[in-house]
C-alpha cells in the first residue's frame, strides 16, 4: 500500500489508511482474499518468503492481504508502527499476556477490569504458571507496592468496564517501566479517536474490535498496536496458538472502521445528553459517566480525552428487581451482551460481564445488582431519552 507522507487527522485516516489507491488501477475497497493458502509461481519464491519477504502470502494463519489491510489502518489510528488482529478482544489478551510473560511471571491489573479479563488472569494464566495481582481502584495511586521483581506486565484499562472510572496512563505508565514492566491497556470503550494510550506511555494497545472498530455487532475480532518489537512478537504467537481472524471478518473490520470517526462523535454527543437526563431523574440513585465526575477526574480526562465516551452506567432506585423490570420494558433499547454498535443497547453486568465474580470484587467494583450499563448509540437522542423515561417511570 501507498504510504502517506504527510499528517493526517483520524477521520482520514479511518478512511485511507491501509487502503489508499491513489496512484494505482485498483478496487476503491480492499478485496476479500478468501483463501487459505495462496499459490507461489516458483522456489525461488518460497524462498523469499521464508526469508521474510513481507510482499508474499503462503497461508492465511500466517497473514492474508485483507487482514493486512485492517492492520495497517489500526496501527495508523493507534499511532503505531506495526498491529496484529485476532479473531476476538480475548484472543488479542491472552496473547499480550503470552509475550510479556512466561512461567514464573507477574502480571499487575487493575481490579477496575472487563470480568472476562478477571477470568483470563485467574482462571486461565495460572495453568501456566504466570500469576496475577489485583489493585482495587481506591489504591491505585500505591500501584507501585504492588510490583515485585517477578512482574513483566502491567494491564490497565481506562474508562472501566462499567463503572467508566478513568485512571492516569501517563502516571501509571511511569510506575510500570520504572518496575520494567510492559504496559498494557485496553482501549475498548474510549476507541484511538478519543485516547491514544501509545503517546501516554504504554507499550501496547488492545482491543475488542467486535465493539467500536466493527461498529456494526456484525463481526468478532481483537487488536493489538504497538512497536514493531512488541507487534512481530505478537504475529508470531498468533501464528502459534491459531488466533487468527478470517479474511472475511477483516473486510467488516476494514468497512466499519471507515465511520468509526463520525460515530464516535455522534454517540459521545447523544451520551452526554442522556447522562445529564438520567442524573436529573428521581429514579436513578448514581450516574457513572466521566462527564460528571469529580473535578480531579474531569481534568484526567480533560489530559487524555477528548471527549468523554459513549458509555452510561446508572444505578436504579430499588435495586436488582427495578433493574430487571426497567430493561424488561425498554421498547427501543435492545438487551445485549455486547457494546459499540450503531443501534442503542443496555447490559445487565450482574449476569453477564461481571457473572461470577465474588462478593468482594464486586464491590470493589462498585457494581451491584442495581447497575445497569448502557452502549449508547447513533439514533436520535430524544427518542432514546423518551424510552429511558418511560421504563423508569414503569420500574
Amino acid at each position: 500500500m501507498k504510504k502517506p507522507s504527510e499528517p493526517r487527522a483520524d477521520a482520514t485516516r479511518c478512511v485511507h489508511s491501509g487502503e489508499d489507491r491513489h496512484g494505482q488501477a485498483a478496487p476503491l475497497t480492499t478485496p476479500i482474499a478468501q483463501t487459505s493458502v495462496f499459490a507461489l509461481p516458483n522456489v525461488d519464491a518460497l524462498r523469499r518468503y521464508a526469508w521474510g519477504d513481507s510482499d508474499l502470502y503462503l497461508y492465511s494463519r500466517y497473514g492474508n492481504p485483507t487482514i493486512t489491510a485492517a492492520e495497517e489502518k489500526i496501527a495508523a489510528l493507534e499511532g503505531a508502527e506495526a498491529a496484529v488482529v485476532t479473531s476476538s478482544g480475548m484472543a488479542a489478551e491472552l496473547i499480550a499476556a503470552l509475550v510479556t510473560c512466561q512461567a514464573g511471571d507477574e502480571i499487575v491489573s487493575m481490579l477496575d477490569v472487563y470480568g472476562g479479563t478477571v477470568k483470563l488472569f485467574e482462571q486461565v494464566l495460572p495453568r501456566c504458571g504466570i500469576k496475577a495481582r489485583f489493585i482495587p481502584y481506591h489504591d491505585i495511586a500505591n500501584a507501585g507496592r504492588y510490583f515485585s521483581r517477578k512482574t513483566k506486565m502491567l494491564f490497565l484499562e481506562t474508562p472501566t468496564n462499567p463503572t467508566l472510572r478513568c485512571v492516569d496512563l501517563a502516571a501509571l505508565s511511569a510506575i510500570g517501566h520504572k518496575h520494567r514492566a510492559c504496559v498494557v491497556v485496553d482501549n475498548t470503550f474510549a476507541t484511538p479517536v478519543l485516547q491514544k494510550p501509545l503517546e501516554l506511555g504504554a507499550d501496547i494497545v488492545i482491543h475488542s474490535a467486535t465493539k467500536y472498530l466493527g461498529g456494526h455487532s456484525d463481526l468478532t475480532a481483537g487488536a493489538l498496536a504497538g512497536s514493531k518489537k512488541w507487534m512481530d512478537a505478537a504475529r508470531d504467537m498468533r501464528t502459534y496458538t491459531g488466533g487468527v481472524v478470517d479474511p472475511g471478518c477483516a473486510y467488516l473490520l476494514l468497512r466499519g472502521l471507515k465511520t468509526l470517526d463520525v460515530r464516535v462523535e455522534r454517540a459521545c454527543q447523544n451520551a452526554a445528553e442522556i447522562a445529564v437526563a438520567l442524573q436529573r431523574h428521581p429514579e436513578v440513585e448514581r450516574v457513572h459517566y466521566p462527564g460528571l465526575a469529580d473535578k480531579a477526574s474531569l481534568d484526567l480526562v480533560g489530559r487524555q480525552m477528548t471527549d468523554y465516551g459513549m458509555m452510561v452506567s446508572f444505578d436504579i432506585r430499588g435495586g436488582g428487581r427495578a433493574a430487571e423490570r426497567f430493561i424488561d420494558r425498554l421498547k427501543l433499547w435492545c438487551l445485549a451482551a455486547s457494546l459499540g454498535g450503531v443501534e442503542s443497547t443496555v447490559s445487565y453486568p450482574v449476569l453477564t460481564s461481571h457473572i461470577g465474580l465474588s462478593a468482594k470484587q464486586m464491590k470493589l467494583l462498585g457494581v451491584s445488582l442495581a447497575t445497569i450499563r448502557l452502549s449508547v448509540g447513533i439514533e436520535d437522542a430524544g427518542d432514546l431519552i423518551a424510552d429511558l423515561e418511560q421504563a423508569l417511570e414503569r420500574a
